[in-house]
């Protein structure tokens, strides 16, 4: 059987990717709702997509202890402006979803200094239970916070 003409072949047109790179980003995240601690996303990994506008990621969500950090897994979409990531539970699965706005370093004016490249996270996680059912109250809540890449200090 002969190939396809150029003529019949699918036309696939990627659009891959071109967001801010997240990986090392940490999030520190504020509950809107009263009496819950303040919770880390860090974003470990970013792989960009090189069909489709979006960045797969994986890193920790650390919640009310020190000893409840969790392995996250999700995407970036919308080339950098959306962020959905979820984690396990001992009661099932939390899901974030949420905007991200960036913003590129910058130096001031008058020129001084440097201002690191950061992004602000906005956004709800919702707990579900093993059968995917809603559970009301578990959770932050809404979420919203700012997150940059840390400084490292040398001896």
């Amino acid at each position: 059987m002969p190939a396809p003409s150029r003529s019949e072949r699918p036309i696939y047109n990627p659009h891959p990717y071109n967001g801010p790179n997240y990986q090392g980003f940490v999030f520190v995240l504020v509950s809107s709702t009263p009496g819950k601690a303040n919770h880390i996303l860090t974003i470990a990994q970013q792989f960009n997509e090189h069909y489709l506008p979006l960045a797969c990621i994986t890193g920790y969500w650390r919640g009310d202890s020190p000893q409840s950090q969790k392995p996250v897994e999700g995407l970036i979409t919308g080339n950098g402006d959306g962020i959905q990531v979820s984690w396990t539970t001992p009661n099932g699965t939390n899901v974030l979803t949420g905007t991200l706005t960036y913003e590129p370093g910058s130096f001031t004016n008058p020129p001084i200094g440097f201002i690191w490249p950061h992004a602000l996270l906005d956004g709800d996680v919702v707990a579900y239970d093993a059968q995917g059912n809603v559970i009301s109250g578990a959770g932050p809540g809404h979420v919203s916070g700012t997150g940059t890449r840390p400084w490292v200090a040398l001896p």
